[in-house]
This record gives C-alpha cells, sequence and structure tokens, in this order.
C-alpha cells in the first residue's frame, strides 16, 4: 500500500515538474530564439555590406543600394539598374512564393524570371557562387525583414514622363520588363507599346475589346491591363500580368507611367 502511493506521489510530482517546465521554459526558448534571429540578422548586414574589410561581404549594397533601396549597376555596358528589395511588388511576389528571395539569391535571377540576361548571378556555392548556405540564409532574413514593411508608391503623382519613370522603377516594373524596357524571357518587352495598337505578349479572350479601347484611348486600355488584365481582358484567366490594384498603385501614378510607356515608345 505504502508502495502505491509512493508511486502515485511520484507519478504527481513528475507531471507537476513537467509542466512547471515547459511553462517556465518557453519564454527562455523564446529568447534564444529572438537572439538568433538577432545575430543572423546582423550577419545578413554584413554578407550585404560592401565592406572590403569584411570577408563574408558579398557586396550586395553596390548594386542594391546600402539600405536595399535600388540603384546603378556599376560597370553595367547597358546602364541597367537594380531593384529596390524594399518594394511592395517584392513583397507581393514573396506571398506568392515563399522561396522567392531565397531561389533568386541562390541560382540568380534567371530561374525567377526566366530571363537569361538578368543581371541577378547566382550565388550559392553548389553552383558555382560564392556564398555558403548560412551567408545565404542570412541576407535572405534580412531582406525578407525588410520586406515586411515594404516601401509604398506615392499616391500623388505628377503626370510627367519623369515621374512616370520613377513610378515604373518604384513599382517593381524593371524586375521583369527590365530597365530599358527589352523584357526578356516570359515577359515582353514594352519598347512598342505606343506604336502598335493591341501590342500584347500573347492573344487574350477579350484581344479585341482591348484594340477597341486602345483606340479609343491608350490610356484606358493600357490602365486596364495593368489594373488587371486577367479580369478586363482575358475572362479571368490569368495572363502572366500581376495585377495592380490601386492600394499598390494610385490612379496619379498609374497615369504617369502611362505618360512614360507612351514617351517611350513613341506612342
Amino acid at each position: 500500500m505504502r508502495l502505491k502511493t509512493l508511486g502515485v506521489l511520484l507519478v504527481t510530482a513528475m507531471a507537476a515538474f513537467t509542466m512547471i517546465y515547459w511553462f517556465a521554459d518557453q519564454p527562455v526558448r523564446e529568447g534564444i530564439a529572438a537572439e538568433n534571429e538577432e545575430e543572423l540578422l546582423h550577419f545578413g548586414e554584413i554578407v550585404y555590406s560592401d565592406d572590403p574589410g569584411e570577408p563574408a561581404a558579398a557586396g550586395c549594397a553596390r548594386c542594391h543600394g546600402p539600405e536595399g533601396e535600388g540603384g546603378q549597376i556599376p560597370n553595367d555596358p547597358d546602364g541597367r539598374s537594380a531593384p529596390s528589395l524594399r518594394s511592395a511588388s517584392l513583397a507581393d511576389k514573396l506571398r506568392v512564393n515563399p522561396n522567392y528571395v531565397h531561389l533568386a539569391v541562390s541560382y540568380g535571377g534567371v530561374v525567377v524570371s526566366g530571363n537569361v540576361n538578368s543581371p541577378m548571378p547566382a550565388w550559392a556555392t553548389e553552383v558555382g557562387g560564392p556564398l555558403n548556405e548560412q551567408q545565404i540564409e542570412a541576407v535572405v532574413t534580412l531582406v525578407e525583414t525588410w520586406l515586411e514593411e515594404p516601401d509604398e508608391a506615392p499616391t500623388e503623382v505628377e503626370d510627367t514622363v519623369e515621374a512616370g519613370a520613377e513610378v515604373y522603377a518604384a513599382a517593381g516594373c524593371a524586375g521583369c520588363h527590365g530597365p530599358d524596357l527589352q523584357g526578356g524571357g516570359p515577359f515582353p518587352a514594352l519598347t512598342n507599346v505606343g506604336n502598335e495598337v493591341g501590342n500584347l505578349p500573347e492573344p487574350v479572350a477579350q484581344q479585341e475589346q482591348y484594340i477597341a479601347d486602345y483606340e479609343e484611348d491608350p490610356y484606358l486600355a493600357l490602365g486596364q491591363w495593368i489594373r488587371n488584365s486577367a479580369e478586363n481582358y482575358n475572362d479571368g484567366e490569368p495572363t502572366g500580368m500581376p495585377a495592380h490594384p490601386e492600394e499598390r498603385l494610385s490612379d496619379s501614378a498609374l497615369r504617369a507611367l502611362i505618360t512614360f510607356l507612351l514617351d517611350q515608345t513613341g506612342g
């Protein structure tokens, strides 16, 4: 009887100890996780930097800017720019594909854009790049942290070519269509948008409606295409062109963007 009672007491004590340990250990685990995250972000800043005194630095900042704001690619023969790593459009791509940034860093821009001429090289050692998995994980974590609160495109934009060029860059259009509008891979060039009525990369269900809208007003057709090409011109089926709702691209920014496109292509 005494042994039975002792056994019950031991089991009860062990259960109590387990509960106390679980509740007491949770904050400890969370603290360790937060500390590890902080260290990873710090290492990501080192890898991202262009600090010649840091052996682990990959120099991402040379192209994408010190704070990920984007910038001109040094010595690029085509004068191309690197996209912002803080843009709402990049955040949208990450929501669709949580591995987007990791894939782009590891295997180059071609794997996410299809553009074989993408200036973004592969960085993973497994494909001949200079970064090991720890370095890649660190810089990817840094970029994904920036994208938790992405930069928004300005809401009120002057209807000028210059302002439209800024929208083109800020909205991430260059990431697919190129900074020079030449496109690449599955993404069409925009160099003839203003010269050919109904110039679309592939036929869509409501092609005739698009052409009619364009002939009536290029701003109407291009605006509806950019806003939501699938809903407006393809019976709801995807066209490859992502939607740009007003909360992402204001009406004034959209108009300035179209002004820029038509000016560049002679429309």
